[in-house]
């Protein structure tokens, strides 16, 4: 299926901000390169035209000719359909058309690839259900001007000539979400490129569209490096830090696009009214012309290290955003803040940097926080606590939830708002066979799971500091 000789061909990152429907592609490390099989349905194509399908519609319609078809109505959550009426372009595997259906959506609705009417693509299809050919974000179907390292390869698959064990496109680019507002695809031409391993060295160079290959590399774990121009970083646009090694086995053909990131650095940290950092913070960078609060940033993170760090930042203006949708958090109880630590974005001191340059003091101060106070919660068990895992949270019914600390065994502390009710519950997860075979009973059927009674906390209730949540006997339940 194409769907098993993609995954394994193309090793596909994807970074979603975080209002993006959910989706996880495989990972899986490069494999031997399975080639072209009679089964798949790969070419590049013109979309013509855009259906919507029901799926309702569509089930009545295969199963039209049987008597005994029961009258079918969609359910109200379901995917829809939708068909891409795709001219062919060119071939790669397939039957012989001019022209092809192409379905997305249904059951891998939030993997489902959104194409364009009268743009050209290359596609990437799996046969599913009633043997209609579908397309996912996970396949390597993409624009053809994307393709530009792929095509080559494919042509040389449909032809059984020699493919490349690794490839790709070489461009200079910036971190997501910050690249200048008229970023060109900017590929590389005409830079050295190496790859060495332990016992091989290879060499090439790119090609005038930044494209490269590598032929008859052998297994092993390979230290990608390029000639690169001043101030620049081979590595890939969602990766901090240069770029790792990686490993191939013998006959890959690994489709491994690479970035020449610039090295501009901006670190700071959160500091409270204390002047102290902040044990959790996230913050935010922008192009300053590109800023708007409805929209994502690039996100940095501010934990137990004390600070936050933007790496391969290019030259430019930028702005810093702490707590940008203004949350009532109250893991970091502060209001949105601007760098370096002003409440309006219009009084916000812009950051500017020389291209190389490393900003390291980029630090923000936050004040008038919101009012807080800690609860402590304490677990009970009547009969003694069964082997298992417990979960214990803190449910706030407007804002985000508090982020349990551990003190003790069975002891956790929270930071609540006072502005805020709380809901807090813990549930234990149990292990019924150990637990069965350490009380003895091989025929009791133990429950997978006990809840403790929980318990509704006022922020505001200054006087109530610890609470306890107590949980049942595990019982028999033979039903």
């Amino acid at each position: 299926m194409t769907s098993r000789v993609i995954l394994r061909l193309l090793p596909i990152l994807f970074f979603w901000p975080a209002t993006t429907s959910a989706c996880t592609c495989s990972k899986a490390p490069p494999g031997v390169c399975p080639g072209l099989q009679s089964d798949d349905v790969v070419f590049t194509g013109t979309v013509m035209a855009i259906e919507n399908v029901s799926p309702a519609a569509t089930i009545e319609a295969n199963a039209a000719d049987s008597e005994s078809a029961a009258p079918t109505v969609p359910a109200a959550d379901a995917t829809p359909i939708i068909r891409y009426h795709f001219k062919i372009d060119e071939k790669f595997a397939g039957p012989d058309t001019a022209e092809i259906d192409v379905f997305s959506g249904g059951d891998d609705g939030d993997c489902g690839y959104h194409f364009r009417k009268g743009d050209q693509y290359i596609v990437f299809t799996q046969q599913e259900t009633e043997g209609r050919l579908f397309a996912t974000i996970c396949s390597g179907t993409r624009p053809v001007a994307d393709g530009r390292a792929l095509i080559p390869q494919l042509r040389a698959m449909r032809n059984h000539q020699q493919i490349a064990s690794v490839f790709g496109v070489l461009r200079r680019a910036d971190p997501p979400l910050l690249a200048p507002a008229d970023d060109p695809d900017d590929p590389l031409p005409h830079i050295k490129l190496k790859l060495r391993s332990k016992y091989d060295r290879f060499a090439t160079s790119t090609g005038p569209n930044g494209v490269y290959s590598f032929y008859d590399v052998h297994s092993g774990e390979y230290h990608f490096s390029a000639s690169l121009p001043a101030r620049m970083e081979l590595s890939e646009r969602t990766l901090p830090g240069a770029l790792p090694p990686f490993k191939i086995p013998n006959g890959a053909c690994y489709e491994y696009n690479v970035d020449a990131l610039p090295l501009g650095k901006i670190r700071g940290a959160v500091l409270g009214p204390d002047g102290k950092p902040l044990k959790i913070a996230s913050v935010e960078l922008y192009r300053a012309e590109k800023y708007k609060d409805t929209e994502p940033g690039l996100w940095g993170f501010q934990g137990s290290k004390g600070d936050f760090e933007f790496d391969h930042i290019g030259p430019g203006d930028y702005i810093l955003v702490f707590n940008r949708l203004n949350r009532l958090d109250p893991n970091s109880p502060y209001p949105r803040a601007f760098y370096p630590g002003v409440a309006n974005q219009n009084e916000t001191s812009i950051i500017t940097l020389k291209d190389g340059e490393q900003l390291l003091k980029a630090d923000m101060q936050v004040a008038d926080g919101y009012p807080t106070r800690r609860i402590r919660v304490q677990l009970k068990w009547k009969d003694g606590r069964p082997p298992g895992e417990v979960t214990i949270m803190a449910k706030a019914d407007q804002g985000e939830n508090p982020a349990a600390q551990r003190m003790a065994e069975g002891i956790y502390d929270f930071t609540l708002l006072q502005s805020t009710h709380y809901t807090i519950s813990a549930w234990e997860d149990l292990d019924p066979q150990h637990l069965s075979q350490r009380r003895g009973k091989e025929s009791c059927n133990i429950p997978a799971r006990i809840d403790a009674e929980p318990v509704t906390i006022d922020g505001a209730d200054t006087e109530t500091n610890d609470i306890s949540l107590t949980f049942p006997s595990v019982a028999c339940d033979n039903h």
